[in-house]
């Protein structure tokens, strides 16, 4: 109010606090003072601005209006919004209890009276309270008889033509758009829980009725016209206010209220850190626990996992200051013994996991420290049927793997992920325990690996599909396990078990995985050689053992070049040798490849050359049979001959006819019979032959030259 205004002051002067002030264009508004004094205070600009119309009020003094100092009761964090004729804040102190109660309660509330009461927990980045309200005593009553049993309304419902509690009730609003309605108007608000007439002790309608949020909302009113009561006392309502915090964690919470434990026994569902997904508080300690049957296993898996990263932390390990441990509950004589699974930390994201064998609980503990605070997490939990086997002895569809001991003739194998190097499917749960003879250990090499996920020196994210490797393997104390996932298997070293036994678990998330190609392990039966064994106990001197150079590492040497390098990390000194022994192969290899090939080169070479000699034989004889005969090269046809089918057996074929006939009779060249080509003329004959050609060639006609043609043989074909 920049301009003119009216302040109302809630004592004799203007040095009490302010009730309000107005400006503007108000109507009906009623203003109740908390004493017996109000003062008023009007100021005006020069000139007024807007429209100067004043203002008219009416005022009444009486002590028919509620006693607020009573209904306060002198509780600490109780107090009164200046110019309601009731209404009262409840502020929280931390886990605080407060009673509220109707106007004059035990006895009959006044007529005509609407008190509104304010429940506000605590609410901040280290706070957050749920309100918990429970009605010790109800009797608002009612002309209405169906609202004997409560009506439970939503903000959004439309079921109800009139009011079920017409004269007087009390309305409840805890869900936050409800209490925003009912804030800006009481007069034409709906709740979520509306109560009139006298509750019976043990009725479920006295209670609880928990917030959705650090706020509730309680609204008491009643009609002009006040009932004369049932005859029983008390009249109206008296309430107990809890203040607790809110984990924003489902389950059923157990232990005290400002205690962050909560029990699972649902068959499936989700929990989270607390306020998920705002940021969990400081110092903070919350315990999750999950309950099967005898007969059933629990499987979780993460959706979401992001702790507070210390950014000075150069390491996982130096970056768990806040953490989630995940751990086996086992019942042996009465007593429960925790056996640690994991502890995830702030770089690190949980993969899929199970309870271990025999175990039907599974408790999950979250820690936050004094500083520095993050997302948190969200996983989901199934409870399902538990295997029959701890390691399987025929593989199912969901449980998978082995059971390998050494023997005298397997000292070293390999393991593969099911269907590699085809892609593995989602929900799978495999086990493989590998042993061997006491006092010796177990040598883990990872061959190839193309797992979802992502592996670094400072995080690992394994979040659908992991492998783990326990081989520090204690039946008694636990597991402790190294996770692998992602595509590098040269981020992960040789692994050497602690003792004789080494087990390895592969997880997918049974939502939904990419199915990359799996994974394959090789196994090596191996024993450490140090500087004081005696000299008695020296396996390894033995022939039938090898002693690796580096790692000291004592193995099968059977297994010296055999394409493997079994004597661990750096160290391949049973393979390094086989390097003359190749060498000396190949060379031997490539000198009789080529005696070989040169004898081969000399047979084919032979063959060729006593072909072409028969050949040019054969050609030699047929030369020497034509010269004894007299006969000489005759040319092949280039084409085979045609043969006369209309023409008269003497003579030419027709296309051979009409050549001679369309061409110059002077040109034209007649072929020769083989006699005429054979015969050679004397001298004289061949000048007489010359003189009568000269003469005649004018006066052959070509059809006579035809008829004088002769075939060459008796198949009447002529050869042009």
């Amino acid at each position: 109010c920049p301009y003119d205004s009216l302040t109302v002051y809630d004592g004799p002067s203007n040095k009490h606090p302010i009730i309000r002030k107005i400006c503007g264009l108000q109507h009906r508004m009623v203003i109740y003072s908390f004493g017996p004094n109000i003062f008023i205070e009007f100021n005006t600009t020069s000139p007024a601005k807007a429209d100067p119309r004043g203002y008219s009020l009416d005022y009444e003094f009486s002590n028919r209006y509620v006693d607020v100092l009573k209904l306060m009761d002198n509780q600490l964090g109780i107090t009164h919004l200046r110019g309601s004729e009731c209404d009262l804040l409840v502020r929280s102190n931390r886990e605080t209890i407060h009673y509220i109660h109707s106007p004059k309660y035990p006895l009959m509330y006044p007529a005509n009276t609407t008190c509104t009461f304010i429940i506000d927990g605590l609410q901040g980045e280290q706070n957050l309270e749920e309100v918990i309200l429970t009605f010790e005593t109800f009797a608002v009553l009612s002309e209405t008889i169906e609202s004997i049993n409560p009506i439970h309304l939503s903000h959004t419902s439309t079921d109800y033509d009139e009011e079920p509690c017409a004269t007087s009730y009390v309305g409840i609003a805890f869900i936050p758009t409800t209490i925003k309605s009912v804030l800006s108007s009481i007069d034409e608000s709906t709740y979520d829980v509306m109560l009139c007439d006298r509750l019976q002790n043990g009725s479920n309608a006295l209670g609880p009725y928990i917030s959705d949020g650090p706020r509730m909302v309680l609204v008491f009113s009643s009609n002009e016209k006040v009932s004369n009561g049932d005859g029983q006392k008390p009249l109206g309502f008296k309430a107990k206010i809890q203040f607790k915090t809110d984990f924003g964690i489902p389950g059923q919470p157990t232990g005290d209220s400002n205690q962050c434990v909560f029990q699972f026994i649902k068959p499936h569902g989700w929990f989270n850190s607390p306020r998920y997904p705002a940021n969990y508080p400081l110092d903070t300690n919350c315990t999750y626990i999950i309950k099967a049957k005898p007969n059933e296993q629990i499987q979780v898996y993460f959706e979401q996992f992001a702790l507070y990263v210390d950014e000075q932390s150069t390491s996982i390990q130096t970056s768990c200051a806040d953490f989630l441990e995940i751990s086996d509950v086992f019942v042996k004589n009465g007593v429960e013994i925790l056996q640690l699974q994991a502890r995830y930390c702030a770089n690190t994201f949980p993969g899929p996991t199970v309870t271990a064998f025999g175990s039907h609980e599974l408790r999950v503990f979250f820690h936050s420290d004094h500083e520095g605070t993050g997302n948190g997490f969200k996983a989901i939990y199934q409870i399902r049927e538990a295997f029959t086997e701890e390691i399987p002895t025929i593989p199912v569809a969901r449980h998978c793997g082995q059971r390998i001991s050494r023997t005298d003739d397997l000292t070293s194998g390999w393991f593969i992920s099911p269907g590699y190097p085809i892609k593995y499917n989602k929900d799978l749960i495999c086990d493989w325990e590998i042993t061997v003879r006491p006092n010796h250990q177990i040598l883990l090499h990872l061959l190839k690996m193309e797992i979802e996920g992502a592996m670094t020196a400072e995080s690992v994210n394994c979040q659908n599909a992991v492998i783990r490797v326990y081989a520090e393997y204690d039946a008694d104390a636990g597991l402790s396990a190294q996770e692998i996932c992602g595509t590098d298997e040269t981020l992960i070293p040789p692994i050497i078990s602690k003792n004789n036994t080494v087990r390895i678990r592969f997880f997918t998330s049974p939502d939904k995985v990419n199915g990359l190609k799996g994974f394959n392990f090789t196994w090596t039966e191996v024993k450490k050689i140090t500087e004081d064994v005696d000299d008695d106990d020296d396996e390894c001197s033995h022939p039938t053992m090898h002693l690796c150079t580096y790692t000291k590492l004592c193995i099968d040497a059977r297994l010296k070049c055999n394409g493997d390098e079994n004597c661990g990390l750096h160290d391949d000194t049973d393979e390094a040798h086989c390097n003359k022994l190749e060498n000396a192969t190949e060379a031997r290899t490539i000198l009789l490849t080529a005696i070989i090939s040169g004898c081969i080169f000399l047979i084919i070479s032979g063959f060729i050359g006593y072909l072409l000699k028969k050949r040019f034989e054969k050609k030699r004889k047929n030369s020497r049979h034509r010269a004894k005969f007299g006969m000489k090269h005759q040319r092949k046809p280039f084409r085979n001959p045609r043969p006369i089918t209309k023409a008269d057996p003497h003579l030419l074929p027709a296309p051979a006819a009409s050549r001679l006939t369309h061409h110059n009779v002077t040109t034209d060249i007649i072929p020769l019979s083989i006699e005429q080509r054979n015969h050679k003329p004397s001298n004289g004959e061949t000048s007489k032959n010359n003189s009568n050609n000269n003469n005649n060639n004018n006066h052959h006609h070509p059809s006579l030259l035809i008829h004088s043609l002769k075939p060459i043989d008796d198949r009447n074909t002529f050869y042009g």
